[in-house]
């Protein structure tokens, strides 16, 4: 059984790596984790294929191609789908976007995998080796109360990630943000991953690890088992989190003390009816710059993600919003603008307010206007987005950002690998075209 795997993804990413510079910084652990569920006894020869970082090789001799992805590069994964059933190859499609449309994914793929693929993955294989394949296989369930698998992050090792050593810790998130595709996934649940599983991986990644829970400060409290595991073995620890964190500067200390180095930040908006609006109502802008000292001061570093569009912002959002960055020193800032993912109860809302514009999935990127905003016209928030990114990137800018923030050599690295996308918004968009793939082949490995 010949297995390839394929991450899909949006234009921006097809086009970084066609122009031979990919900016996808750390592994993603999707595939990793799927290659490593392959039961032995099928004795697949498995290979994984990350489209943000690599091109797409021959597929020609894959019994089975099994593509996840997002919103955004879920054109590009039902094209590659139908050219591969064309080809003979059964297709599975899975991920966040086939989770949420299921009905729509199926009409490319011979199955469809919703929610987590822990069991349904393995289970699908059996399946398809015993010839009877089914079209769904849905499940909801805690994915970490079954068998322990570490990810195979061999298979990353050549694909020349800056950050290999990635892991996860848990799933979900107890906030319900309305536009959040994690939200919809998981309806408030949180499932934690078992300290022994975690203990294991955590052995076989060296000195720093990156989380990419969706909020591992709020899943696993600092002063909780994971963090007192993290401290003990002296890891440098990089995650995502809320502000909530911020409001306890003894809890910050104690994060600090157990290894937490850098923390992405969802800030969303400066306008305090745009974060209330979709659910965030934790995050109060007049705290924000309070929040960044006290993380400052404990030697955290931030990455400031900020949101456009929101029916509280006008057009003075933007300003606002890099003159807050710039003026309280956020290390990295990504900006993005709203975008109403299917499935979530932002998307339902626009839906029935008639505010949708375009549904032409390449473009749920949070790079494209795809809505009616309530206080500008699409035109001035899409020129808004690409005005924050270039003034916010401008040297002088970035300079005073970095000037009052702690040394650290990685913020001055985002910050050029930011600098250099602040200027691609406006690349063309050119469409994938048919039949089946055939570029070299790249290395296998059976599990």
């Amino acid at each position: 059984m010949k297995i390839d795997l394929v991450l899909s993804t949006s234009q921006s990413y097809r086009d970084a790596v066609e122009r031979g510079h990919p900016y996808r910084p750390y592994a993603p652990l999707t595939l990793a984790q799927l290659a490593a569920l392959v039961p032995k006894e099928l004795d697949a020869t498995v290979r994984i294929t990350d489209l943000t970082q690599e091109r797409l090789p021959s597929l020609d001799d894959a019994d089975i191609v099994a593509i996840s992805s997002i919103t955004c590069g879920i054109p590009s994964a039902y094209a590659l789908a139908d050219r591969m059933r064309s080809c003979g190859a059964t297709v599975v499609i899975g991920g966040s976007h086939a989770t949420a449309l299921p009905d729509e994914a199926q009409d490319h793929a011979d199955a469809v995998v919703v929610g987590y693929a822990e069991r349904s993955w393995p289970a699908l294989l059996r399946d398809w080796k015993a010839g009877r394949l089914r079209k769904r296989y849905v499940d909801f369930s805690n994915p970490f109360s079954g068998r322990a698998v570490v990810p195979n992050r061999s298979l990353n090792a050549s694909k020349g990630y800056l950050f290999n050593a990635t892991a996860e810790a848990s799933r979900g998130c107890p906030n319900g943000c309305s536009f959040c595709a994690t939200a919809c996934m998981n309806s408030g649940r949180v499932f934690l991953r078992p300290l022994p599983a975690l203990r294991e991986d955590l052995d076989s990644l060296g000195d720093s690890v990156l989380f990419l829970d969706s909020n591992l400060i709020e899943n696993h409290q600092p002063e909780g088992e994971l963090f007192s595991l993290l401290g003990e073995r002296g890891l440098s620890v990089y995650a995502g989190g809320t502000l909530k964190l911020a409001e306890d500067p003894g809890r910050v200390a104690l994060a600090a003390k157990r290894g937490l180095r850098g923390l992405l930040v969802g800030f969303e908006s400066m306008v305090a009816e745009s974060v209330s609006g979709v659910g965030k109502t934790f995050n109060r802008p007049s705290a924000y710059a309070d929040a960044i000292r006290v993380l400052h001061d404990h030697g955290i570093k931030i990455l400031g993600c900020f949101v456009f569009g929101f029916d509280g912002d006008d057009e003075s959002v933007f300003d606002r919003t890099v003159e807050f960055a710039e003026k309280n020193h956020v290390d990295i800032v990504r900006f993005s603008i709203v975008t109403p993912l299917p499935g979530t109860a932002l998307y339902r809302q626009f839906s029935s307010q008639g505010r949708i514009l375009e549904r032409d999935w390449e473009l749920y990127d949070t790079e494209h206007v795809v809505f009616r905003p309530a206080l500008m016209s699409p035109e001035k928030l899409a020129d808004g987005l690409r005005i924050a990114y270039r003034q916010s990137y401008s040297l002088p800018s970035a300079f005073r950002r970095l000037a009052g923030a702690p040394f650290w050599l990685p913020s001055i690295l985002g910050n050029l690998v930011f600098r250099s996308l602040a200027y691609r918004f406006d690349s063309a968009r050119p469409r994938e075209k048919g039949g089946c793939p055939g570029r070299e082949n790249q290395g296998a490995v059976r599990t």
